[in-house]
């Protein structure tokens, strides 16, 4: 399921992703949205819901979502990620081990470069921005506390191979502006919250020559990053500006344990 709120200048463009994978979603809307975002995504999917949204992020929304989604299993995608079809393997397979409670994923922070390559920022870590996805809603409780997974596993929790990735294309469809203003939101929740990951939302303050990306060959997001760069060119990464790494393989679940 993807929660979603004012994205109609993107949302086409990451369940086109889904669409062209045939990977069904629920996508759920957040009532507070004030664009077309609910007209755009009902377009394309059929499971598209309103959700009544009484706090100030997606935390306050995971037990309505757990009840909108009475399953077994949650797969929680925000609207600004998309999966590998890796990961996606791997959670077909993690769900036939209902001793489980969650499992995490490593992510990418990600950029598109103008010439429409995916690239991945060196300096954040995958596995300091491990995101806890996949879960048994029953087997959870949630609070709200904002930058976790909003829930704590009753018994085990488990790491995805490094082959089931996320990418967190933040930095490619969010302005500066909308970024900085999350920041704020975030700090108007929980004193502090926002500023401390300033660096991380608003990579633009710093030093752009010594940012260090590199390429994430996976094709299954070419059409995807074709889309972004030339929707949004003026958030594209300016591949004279930062240094990126000479293309390199990734790895394969059949490299991973």
């Amino acid at each position: 399921m993807i929660p979603t709120i004012n994205s109609a200048r993107y949302i086409d463009i990451v369940l086109g992703f889904y669409l062209r994978h045939q990977i069904p979603v629920t996508v759920l809307v957040d009532n507070r949205s004030c664009d077309e975002t609910f007209a755009i995504a009902k377009s394309l999917v059929s499971d598209t819901r309103l959700i009544r949204n009484c706090g100030t992020g997606v935390e306050d929304m995971l037990p309505s979502i757990a009840e909108m989604c009475p399953a077994r299993w949650i797969l929680r995608i925000d609207d600004d990620e998309l999966p590998t079809l890796g990961m996606m393997q791997f959670v077909k397979e993690a769900m036939g081990h209902p001793e489980i409670d969650a499992y995490g994923f490593p992510r990418y922070q990600c950029a598109i470069s103008r010439e429409a390559l995916l690239l991945h920022a060196k300096a954040v870590s995958t596995s300091v921005h491990q995101q806890w996805r996949l879960y048994q809603p029953t087997r959870v409780t949630f609070y709200n506390t904002w930058h976790t997974p909003g829930f704590h596993p009753e018994r085990i929790q488990k790491s995805a191979p490094a082959s089931a990735i996320l990418i967190h294309l933040d930095w490619a469809v969010h302005p500066y502006a909308e970024r900085l203003e999350k920041i704020e939101r975030y700090d108007a929740h929980t004193p502090g919250e926002g500023t401390k990951w300033r660096s991380y939302y608003l990579y633009e303050e710093a030093d752009l020559a010594g940012q260090e990306f590199a390429e994430l060959p996976l094709s299954e997001f070419a059409q995807t990053s074709v889309d972004i760069a030339q929707r949004f060119p003026d958030l594209c990464v300016e591949l004279e500006n930062v240094f990126v790494e000479n293309r390199v393989g990734f790895p394969s679940a059949a490299d991973s344990d």
